[in-house]
């Protein structure tokens, strides 16, 4: 019995540790453009913003690494600008859980 519940406690919180949110730090961008917005002037925003609202994928550009954005109402109003994301990530794909400028 003590090795079920053993065995049960570390099954329980390896599945914990799994479902913890996770953090980046990068620009928001489109996925047409992508790491050409990272300088985040308004040249930038205007028109991350504009691929966005028209259709284009959102991403968040992290050094040379580029993620795609799940669920991209999330970061509205962010586009083009240096961000920290807070979700979860599927292969190259995060889940906004939240965002902070």
């Amino acid at each position: 019995m003590k090795r079920f519940l053993a065995g049960a406690g570390l099954a329980l919180s390896l599945f914990t540790v799994g479902a913890f949110a996770e953090t980046w730090s990068g620009t928001i961008s489109d996925d047409a453009c992508a790491a050409k917005h990272v300088n985040s002037s308004q040249a930038d925003i205007n028109c991350a913003a504009s691929c966005i609202k028209n259709g284009g994928n959102a991403v968040l550009v992290v050094g040379d690494k580029i993620y795609n954005i799940e669920n991209k109402d999330a970061i509205k109003g962010h586009e083009g600008h240096k961000v920290t994301i807070t979700g979860k990530m599927t292969g190259d794909t995060i889940h906004v859980d939240s965002v902070k400028m």
